[in-house]
C-alpha cells in the first residue's frame, strides 16, 4: 500500500533500502533508534501521497477524456444509443457512400450491411459508390448519426448489391440508412422545383403501404413515364419525421435515373382514361388505399404548388391533393387523375397529378352570404362574400382577416405559398393594415375551405382562402360621419327635396312614358333569357350524354331534338357516311328548302350531313346557321368520342399483331362461360395450342417471318372454329380456344383432330416454306376442372403429355434412321 502512493506520487523509493537500514539497526541493536527512523519514513510517505493526490486530480479527468475508444466502424456507431451517440464520440471509419447531395450537405455511407448519416461541410466531387473515409463525432437524432469534420476519397467504385426490402422492413425501420431495393406501384411522380437541384418526388405504392421518395437526378426520367407503372426503385431506406422526430411515414434517396426500372408500363395512361364529372368521382371510391384512379378537368380556382390545388367545374369543385410543382394559376384550365378518398364527408382526390390544357378558362364566383357558406352547400367553390372588417392577424407566411356578416364571423385568410400570391410576388412583411382598416367594408373572393362538423344539425367552420391580394376588395372605409357634417348634410338634402319636388310633377309623364317602353323591352329580354339557358340546358345535357356510355345513336337523337327545339320545331336529321357507324333512321323529306351544315371528322374527311327543314313562319331571332353549326359540332365530338373509346376498348382486348382476343380477353369469356355452364349444367371445352419450335423460325428467318408465320397460324385455325369458339393468344406461341356448346367429349376432340390439320400444309412465308405443328391439350368443364385455374392446369398438363409424346415419337424415328443408315 506504501508503495503504491510513492508510485502516485511521481517519488520512487526502493524497497531494498528500506530493509537494508532496518537490518543494519537490527544489527548493532538499537532498537529505539530503528523505531523513530521507521515512523519519520511513514510520515513523509504519507504526505508525498496526499500531495500527489491532489497535483494528478486535474490531469485524471483529461485521461479519462482522451481514453475513449474512437469508433472505427459504422456498425459501433449504429450500435450506440441516442444518449451515448449525443456525447460526440469521436469517428475515424471507412464507408461505401450510397447517396450524397453536396447541396443539403449530406451523404449517406455504408459498410458490411450497416449504413449511416453523415453531414459534412465541403463537397468534394464524392460519387455514389465512392470508399471514403470519414473523420468527425457522433450525434443523436432518429438514429445515431455523424457529424463530420473531414471525408476523404479512397478509391472510385461501384454501390454496394442493394437488400430487397419489404414495406414492413421499412416502416419498421429495420433497414434504415440501408442501400435496398423497393418494387411497387406508382401513385404520383413531379418534379420538386423547391430544392437547390431539380429533382423527382414520386410516391410508389409498396405491399400494403406508402413509399415517398426523391431522385435528385432524375436527367431524361419523365414523371408521365413512371405514372401508375410498376418498378423497382434502389435506393438509401430513410423516414418521414415529425416535429418530434418521429417516424411519420417512408422515404427513399435515390441518386439518378438510372435506379429506377420500369417492370412493367401502365396498360392505359391515367391521361387517356375517360373525364368524368366531379359528382361521380365517388363512385371510384374504395376503401383500404384501393379506389380506382379518375380523371377530371375544370378550371384550376386554388393552387399551392407540391401541397394541394382546387379544381371546378360547372358549379361543382373538389381538393386535390398534390405534388405536382408546375407552374399553373387560378384560371387556367386543368386536367387531374388521382385516387378518391373521404375525408370529413367530403370527396377529394389524393395522389394527384395535375397539368395544363390548353385554353384557359372562367370560373366566376357565386355570391353567397354566411348561411349559405357555413352549411357546407358552397365547400371548396370559388365564392364572393361581403362583411366589414373587425380584426387583422399577420405574420411572414399567412395573412389573416377576421369579418362581421350577418351577425357571424368568419376568416379570410391569404397563404404565402399561393401560386397566384407567389407569380404578384407580394411583400408579406407589409403590414395590411396599410391597405384596409378595421372597421372598412370589403369584398372577398376566394375557395371556401370547411373543417369537419355534422352539417345536418350543426353550422360548419369555414374560412375563405384568397389566391392573392387582389381578391380583397374595399367597398367601404370606415365611417368617418360626425354631428357637424350630419347637420350639414340634412340642410343640404332638405334643399335637394325640395327642387326635387318643384321638378316631380314635370317628370312624371315622361316617366310613365319611359316605364312602358322598359317593360316591353324586359318581357322581351325575359323571353330571350329563357330560351338562351333552356338552350344551354339542352348543350350540357348533350355534352353528358357525349362523355357517358350511353348508344352513339341515342347521343345523335338529342342532338337532332336540340338542334330542332332551337329552330322552333323544325324538322332536322343526320345522313351520315358509312364510316361513322350510324345510318339515318328517317327519309329526306321533300317540300320546304333544306338547309345543312357538313361534319368533318378530325383529319379532314368528311363524316356526312346535318340536315333541317326551317319554318317558313319562325321567329326572326332564330339563327338558323348558329344552330346547325352547334349541333354539327356536338355531333363531330360525339362520333369522335364514340371511335376513340371503341378503339381503345379493342386494343386493349386483343393481341395487335393476330387481332385475336389477348388473355385479359379470353379470361372474361371463360369467367362468362363457367358462369352460364355451372348454371345450366351444360359443358365446354378449352384447348391449350402451343406451337413447336416457335423460336427455331424466328432465329433462322427472322422476327418478321415469326410474325407472319403467327399471323397465317391463326387465320387457318380461326377457319377450324365454328362462329361461336373463341380463339385467343396468351402468349408468344400459345393459343387458347373456348369451345361453348358442346355435346359430348367427342366434339371437342374433333375440333382438336381440325386444329392440327391447319398444320399438315406448309406455311409459305416471303417466298419460303415454313413446316409447323404445335402441341395441343384438351381439358373439358367439369369434368377436368370447376375453376379457372384448375381449368388451364388440365388443359396445359395435356398439351405437355401431346408434347413429350410427340418428342419420343421424334427420337424413335431418328433412331430407325441411323439404324437404316448403318
Amino acid at each position: 500500500m506504501i508503495q503504491i502512493l510513492f508510485l502516485s506520487s511521481g517519488q520512487p523509493m526502493e524497497q531494498t533500502g528500506l530493509r537494508e537500514l532496518i537490518q543494519s539497526r537490527l544489527v548493532t541493536g538499537n532498537a529505539d533508534q530503528i523505531m523513530r527512523r521507521t515512523s519519520s519514513i511513514l510520515i513523509w510517505l504519507c504526505v508525498a501521497s496526499a500531495a500527489g493526490l491532489l497535483l494528478l486530480a486535474p490531469r485524471a479527468g483529461l485521461c479519462a477524456t482522451e481514453s475513449r475508444a474512437v469508433l472505427r466502424t459504422i456498425r459501433q456507431v449504429a450500435s450506440l444509443t441516442n444518449e451515448q451517440a449525443a456525447r460526440a464520440l469521436p469517428v475515424d471509419l471507412e464507408g461505401t457512400v450510397t447517396f450524397i447531395q453536396p447541396e443539403d450537405q449530406s451523404l449517406f455511407i455504408q459498410d458490411d450491411g450497416v449504413g449511416t448519416y453523415a453531414s459534412f461541410a465541403k463537397d468534394i466531387g464524392i460519387k455514389p459508390g465512392d470508399r471514403v473515409a470519414v473523420t468527425g463525432v457522433t450525434d443523436a437524432s432518429f438514429r445515431p448519426e455523424v457529424t463530420a469534420t473531414s471525408v476523404r476519397i479512397l478509391t472510385h467504385g461501384a454501390l454496394p448489391e442493394a437488400l430487397p426490402a419489404k414495406f414492413e422492413d421499412l416502416i419498421q425501420s429495420r433497414l434504415d440508412s440501408q442501400y435496398v431495393a423497393v418494387s411497387g406501384h406508382v401513385l404520383a411522380a413531379a418534379l420538386d422545383q423547391e430544392a437547390p437541384e431539380p429533382g423527382m418526388r414520386i410516391q410508389i405504392k409498396v405491399g400494403e403501404g406508402l413509399v415517398d421518395g426523391r431522385v435528385a437526378h432524375p436527367g431524361a426520367l419523365r414523371a408521365e413515364d413512371l405514372l401508375d407503372s410498376d418498378i423497382q426503385v434502389k435506393g438509401v431506406a430513410g423516414g418521414k419525421f415529425d416535429s418530434r422526430m418521429q417516424m411519420a411515414g417512408v422515404w427513399l434517396d435515390i441518386n439518378s435515373a438510372s435506379e429506377v426500372t420500369i417492370k412493367q408500363r401502365p396498360t392505359v395512361s391515367p391521361w387517356s382514361l375517360p373525364m368524368i364529372p366531379m359528382d361521380e368521382v365517388i363512385y371510384a371510391y374504395r376503401s383500404s388505399n384501393e379506389s380506382l384512379r379518375v380523371r377530371i378537368s375544370g378550371t384550376l380556382t386554388y393552387y399551392e404548388p407540391g401541397a394541394l390545388a382546387v379544381v371546378e367545374h360547372d358549379g361543382k369543385a373538389i381538393l386535390v391533393e398534390t405534388s405536382t410543382m408546375l407552374p399553373m394559376h387560378s384560371g387556367d384550365n386543368v386536367e387531374a387523375t388521382g385516387f378518391p378518398e373521404i375525408e370529413d364527408e367530403n370527396v377529394r382526390l389524393n395522389h394527384g397529378q395535375l397539368r395544363l390544357l390548353a385554353q384557359r378558362g372562367l370560373a366566376k364566383p357565386a355570391v353567397i352570404g354566411w348561411e349559405s357558406a357555413s352549411a357546407g352547400k358552397f365547400a371548396y367553390n370559388l365564392v364572393s362574400m361581403e362583411g366589414e372588417v373587425v380584426a387583422i392577424v399577420q405574420d411572414s407566411r399567412t395573412a389573416m382577416v377576421i369579418l362581421w356578416s350577418e351577425g357571424h364571423l368568419f376568416s379570410a385568410t391569404l397563404r404565402h405559398d399561393s401560386s397566384d400570391e407567389i407569380l404578384a410576388d407580394s411583400d408579406m412583411s407589409t403590414p395590411l393594415s396599410s391597405r384596409i382598416s378595421v372597421g372598412s367594408r370589403v369584398r372577398i373572393t376566394g375557395v371556401c375551405f370547411v373543417d369537419a362538423g355534422n352539417h345536418w344539425r350543426d353550422r360548419m367552420w369555414f374560412t375563405l382562402r384568397m389566391r392573392s391580394l387582389s381578391d380583397l376588395a374595399v367597398l367601404q372605409q370606415p365611417s368617418w360621419w360626425t354631428v357637424t357634417l350630419l347637420v350639414y348634410v340634412v340642410t343640404v338634402l332638405l334643399a335637394v327635396i325640395l327642387v326635387a319636388v318643384a321638378w316631380l310633377w314635370l317628370l312624371r309623364r315622361r316617366v310613365k312614358q319611359q316605364t312602358d317602353v322598359l317593360a316591353r323591352k324586359s318581357v322581351e329580354e325575359a323571353v330571350r333569357e329563357r330560351r338562351l339557358a333552356r338552350q344551354e340546358q339542352q348543350r350540357s345535357h348533350v355534352l353528358e350524354l357525349i362523355n357517358s356510355t350511353v348508344p352513339l345513336p341515342e347521343v345523335l337523337r338529342e342532338i337532332r331534338t336540340m338542334v330542332s327545339s332551337r329552330l322552333d320545331g323544325a324538322s332536322c336529321w343526320l345522313e351520315l357516311n358509312g364510316e361513322a357507324g350510324v345510318t339515318p333512321d328517317l327519309e329526306r323529306p321533300t317540300g320546304p328548302t333544306v338547309v345543312f351544315q357538313e361534319l368533318f371528322a378530325p383529319d379532314g374527311s368528311s363524316l356526312g350531313l346535318l340536315l333541317a327543314t326551317p319554318l317558313l313562319h319562325g321567329s326572326p331571332d332564330i339563327d338558323i346557321s348558329a344552330a346547325l353549326s352547334a349541333g354539327a359540332r356536338l355531333a363531330e365530338l360525339a362520333i369522335d368520342t364514340r371511335r376513340l373509346y371503341n378503339d381503345l376498348q379493342h386494343r386493349s382486348e386483343h393481341d395487335l399483331l393476330t387481332d385475336v382476343p389477348n388473355r385479359f380477353r379470353m379470361e372474361k369469356e371463360l369467367d362468362q362461360l363457367m358462369l352460364k355452364a355451372s348454371r345450366e349444367g351444360a359443358i365446354f371445352g378449352m384447348i391449350y395450342v402451343d406451337l413447336d419450335h416457335f423460336k427455331q423460325v424466328n432465329d433462322q428467318h427472322g422476327h418478321r417471318a415469326g410474325d407472319l408465320y403467327l399471323q397465317e397460324v391463326t387465320r387457318r385455325m380461326k377457319l377450324q372454329l365454328r362462329s361461336q369458339d373463341v380463339l385467343a393468344r396468351i402468349g408468344g406461341d400459345e393459343f387458347i380456344a373456348l369451345v361453348p356448346i358442346l355435346r359430348s367429349q367427342t366434339d371437342a376432340e374433333e375440333i382438336v383432330v381440325r386444329l392440327e390439320r391447319c398444320f399438315d400444309e406448309p406455311f409459305d412465308i416471303e417466298g419460303f416454306q415454313i413446316f409447323g405443328s404445335a402441341s395441343i391439350g384438351l381439358a373439358v368443364y367439369p369434368a377436368d376442372g370447376t375453376t379457372k385455374e384448375a381449368l388451364q392446369k388440365s388443359a396445359d398438363a395435356a398439351m405437355y403429355t401431346h408434347k413429350e409424346s410427340k418428342r419420343q415419337q421424334e427420337k424413335l424415328l431418328e433412331a430407325m434412321h441411323r439404324a437404316v443408315d448403318r
